[in-house]
């Protein structure tokens, strides 16, 4: 008679128990666990000594050991009955990480192709009227920011409190500085950047930070020295004026010279 699964889990040592769940990060059951763990000692053993030193039931055991067996962990020794062997560690690990690459290459291959198809179905949607949205969490706005920006065919006007705010935002302007020539950039009075630059930069009076695109696509940060980050994106043609003009009108927030890193 199979003794029972929580009969088997019992009778596990507390390292046992944490290299089952250890085994179950890495995309293997709890039964595949027991069964390579069971294994590891043996030079080999059949489904039925299986079943009775981990209390996996018979009517699993065979699939489990398949399992085990298509993701390298295990071999099959053919004959009457049939054996099973673990296959050693590192050996084993190696098969899996062998795994975990090729899947995660095929997600991100997935992933690109995704992304071919689904945003020309947003962008049918991007020009139609809006007034705002609101974006939550500096890692979403920052990501935010770097599409619209690599997204910009005209013009990019990028207003900042500090250069470490810039910094996540460098490539994505370098790569836009390289096909389009209406490139702004200004920088807080009280926070410029101490070190060479990469960029010509506006000094401004005002410690604002806002990003416009092409004239018609406004991203306004607020909170950015917090941990609690929020944006408005907006196509609203008023925002975008008052915005443009905090930049460049001399009477607003811009300095009355225009200061260039050399």
């Amino acid at each position: 008679m199979t003794k029972s699964l929580n009969e088997a889990t019992l009778r596990l040592s507390r390292p046992e128990k944490q290299l089952i769940d250890d085994l179950m990060e890495l995309n293997l059951t709890r039964n595949e666990a027991r069964a390579y763990i069971a294994l590891l000692p043996l030079e080999s053993a059949t489904a039925s000594k299986l079943v009775e030193k981990t209390g996996i039931p018979d009517s699993k055991i065979y699939r489990t050991m398949d399992n085990l067996q298509k993701k390298g962990l295990i071999i099959l020794q053919e004959g009457l009955p049939k054996k099973y062997i673990a296959i050693h560690p590192i050996e084993a690990m190696e098969n899996l990480r062998t795994i975990f690459k090729t899947e995660y290459t095929k997600r991100m291959t997935s992933i690109d192709k995704l992304i071919e198809s689904l945003v020309p179905i947003y962008q049918d949607h991007e020009e139609s009227p809006k007034i705002a949205y609101i974006i939550k969490g500096k890692t979403n706005i920052f990501n935010h920011a770097k599409r619209l920006i690599d997204d910009a065919t005209s013009s990019i006007t990028l207003m900042m409190p500090n250069k470490e705010v810039f910094n996540p935002l460098k490539k994505s302007i370098e790569q836009a500085q390289k096909r389009i020539s209406d490139l702004s950039i200004g920088f807080f009075r009280q926070k410029l950047p101490t070190e060479p630059f990469p960029f010509d930069f506006q000094v401004i009076n005002c410690n604002c930070f806002f990003l416009i695109v092409d004239k018609k696509i406004l991203l306004t940060v607020s909170n950015w020295d917090t941990n609690h980050w929020y944006a408005i994106w907006t196509t609203e043609t008023s925002l975008l004026e008052v915005s443009q003009g905090y930049f460049s009108s001399p009477s607003c927030c811009a300095s009355e010279d225009w200061e260039l890193n050399t």
